[in-house]
């Protein structure tokens, strides 16, 4: 429940701040998509509709054909899916896994990107982000 409002608030915010900001946007929701399918062994429809949700927003921001990006991703996912959750791997692993796979589709999306990341703005964002996941997954159970 909270990745579908997480994914409503992420669609009513793009567009209404910098470009960064909505660089950033898309980024989460691919990693919310790809979240979904990779987080565990049994798919639930919750998912399979969180993760058609996100692609959907993506799809409809970067302007590809609609709901293309369903079935270009969903195949491949489901069988990494499988090798992730059969071998007992890290959350940092996993974690690392899943926002690698994000920038390499967030980088087929926009090809700008690797000009744009040598911009400050992006490096002090993601910085954040990263220190914020790493505070959460440390002691965000305390």
């Amino acid at each position: 429940m909270i990745r579908l409002i997480f994914v409503t608030i992420l669609f009513l915010i793009y567009g209404n701040f910098s470009f960064v900001i909505n660089d950033i946007v898309v980024f989460s929701l691919i990693n919310i998509a790809f979240y979904t399918v990779l987080k565990e062994k049994n798919i639930k429809i919750i998912d399979v509709f969180i993760f058609i949700l996100s692609t959907f927003v993506v799809e409809v921001f970067v302007g590809l054909p609609i709901l293309i990006g369903i079935v270009i991703l969903f195949i491949p996912l489901l069988l990494l899916n499988y090798f992730i959750n059969n071998y007992n791997f890290a959350l940092f692993i996993k974690s690392s896994i899943i926002f690698l796979l994000s920038f390499i589709v967030f980088c087929m999306f926009d090809q700008t990107l690797v000009f744009r990341l040598l911009n400050l703005q992006y490096f002090i964002s993601i910085f954040i982000l990263i220190l914020i996941f790493l505070g959460l997954s440390k002691y965000g159970k305390e």
